[in-house]
């Protein structure tokens, strides 16, 4: 996981490219060093900086950025959306076939899960094939403590980020 501070740096460096982004045909969108430019990757962060009362500065700038190119955003979010699906489908069918090779990497692979969240928010759409996927996944879920570091708790309550208040068997 990120620190805050990589955190900052990815939004303050992500405003200025935000509009080219938007506008252009790529999906993941490089960045030099840093993790490469997405909506769901920017709408994570954010949520992580907002768990520490950081960032609060930024948040002004990129939703004028959003309001100013809102069609260019609800496109790429859609995008998105069905990207991460077919990455989170991917992960769950593998650890179908081999639940001990991928049950470690629920952790990690879970933040695919809270990306299509907060993307079906973007878009205002859930798609079907996700809550068919939910469905497979709670009858392998084990209810427990917070996945992720309990700072950011607060920003993931346990009603809509079930996914992450457990693990899988």
């Amino acid at each position: 996981m990120p620190t805050p501070k990589q955190d900052q740096n990815y939004i303050e460096k992500s405003i200025p490219e935000l509009k080219n982004y938007l506008l252009s045909d790529i999906l993941f969108y490089p960045m030099g060093q840093l993790p490469r430019l997405t909506i769901g990757g920017l709408l994570l962060t954010q949520k992580r900086l907002k768990a520490g009362n950081l960032g609060t500065h930024l948040t002004p700038k990129l939703a004028t950025i959003k309001r100013k190119w809102y069609a260019a955003w609800t496109k790429k979010s859609a995008t998105e959306l069905d990207a991460r699906l077919r990455l989170w489908r991917s992960y769950l069918n593998d650890y179908r076939n081999k639940p001990e090779d991928y049950a470690a990497d629920y952790k990690h692979e879970v933040r695919l899960r809270v990306m299509l969240e907060l993307l079906a928010d973007e878009t205002d759409q859930m798609p079907a094939e996700l809550i068919a996927l939910d469905e497979l996944l709670r009858a392998k879920f084990i209810t427990g403590e917070f996945l992720w570091d309990e700072d950011l708790q607060s920003e993931f309550n346990q009603d809509k980020f079930w996914f992450l208040y457990g693990k899988i068997k």
